[in-house]
């Protein structure tokens, strides 16, 4: 076998590895505040917090708010993934083949990206933003709970709370009339009609996701809520992809990297909500 790659034959794996990710690569990012193309090793979040306004006198100085203002930070986390491939010939003519290393590969920086998230997410999370499982599943008063605590720390109901929920969760969801009857909730209130399972209601993004972790109060499931700007995401590089040959294992080898990570930059934007399973 010839050990020379073509640059066609480069030049297509890379494209189609960046279509993959795209297409079905991180679920979560877009519910983040987003920075891309980071230089260096750090990145930093703004939070500002409240102000009020107040009367100024004719002529006088306009009152100034003094809000508070902190940064948040977070530090790039490196991660590789790469696979083998044999039979350099047969790969070359055989298209499912190759897209099939691609979308692997690119589904796997997706997942990783999300779980910066989702760690970030409970890191350290205060115990005052953790409802517990109370021996039941995603009861109905569990989220109307959850909805009254956004309400009571004044998180604004724009369409950005979004809710990751098991496969167990979603089916004591299809329990409650509200969220499964068409007449609660209207044909519209579907925004992903195929690929991912969601459905809006009661101003939250409600998403199918099969990586929450258990260790809540007696192992529950461990689901999550935020606003979509208390949640920041940073990368370096999304990822860079690579194929060259290994003489030593007379293999080719494919490899993807990325340098990124997330942080919780506002706790009250962010509940955990346990469930028993």
């Amino acid at each position: 076998m010839s050990t020379s790659i073509p640059t066609w034959f480069i030049t297509m794996f890379d494209t189609d590895v960046k279509h993959a990710y795209q297409r079905g690569g991180s679920n979560l990012r877009g519910f983040t505040r987003q920075k891309s193309g980071v230089q260096g090793d750090q990145v930093r979040f703004n939070k500002y917090g409240t102000g009020s306004l107040g009367i100024k006198d004719r002529h006088g100085l306009v009152p100034v708010m003094n809000a508070d203002h902190t940064v948040v930070n977070v530090t790039l986390i490196d991660r590789y993934g790469g696979e083998y491939i044999n039979d350099l010939d047969e790969l070359k003519t055989n298209l499912d083949e190759r897209q099939a290393a691609a979308i692997a590969l690119a589904m796997a920086a997706g997942r990783q990206h999300d779980d910066f998230i989702t760690d970030a997410v409970l890191d350290s999370l205060p115990s005052g933003q953790t409802t517990v499982h109370g021996s039941g599943g995603l009861t109905k008063a569990k989220v109307q709970t959850t909805f009254e605590n956004f309400n009571s720390g004044n998180i604004p109901n724009d369409g950005q709370r979004v809710w990751l929920i098991a496969p167990s969760q979603w089916t004591d969801l299809l329990d409650i009339s509200e969220f499964a009857n068409q007449d609660f909730i209207g044909p519209d209130s579907l925004p992903w009609v195929t690929g991912v399972t969601a459905k809006r209601w009661l101003g939250f993004f409600f998403m199918l996701y099969t990586n929450l972790p258990t260790g809540g109060s007696n192992s529950s499931r461990q689901t999550i809520a935020w606003h979509t700007p208390a949640m920041g995401s940073a990368a370096a590089v999304d990822m860079m992809t690579n194929f060259d040959w290994v003489p030593e294992r007379g293999e080719y080898f494919s490899q993807i990297r990325l340098s990124a990570n997330a942080v919780r930059i506002d706790d009250a934007g962010v509940f955990e909500v346990e469930c028993t399973e």
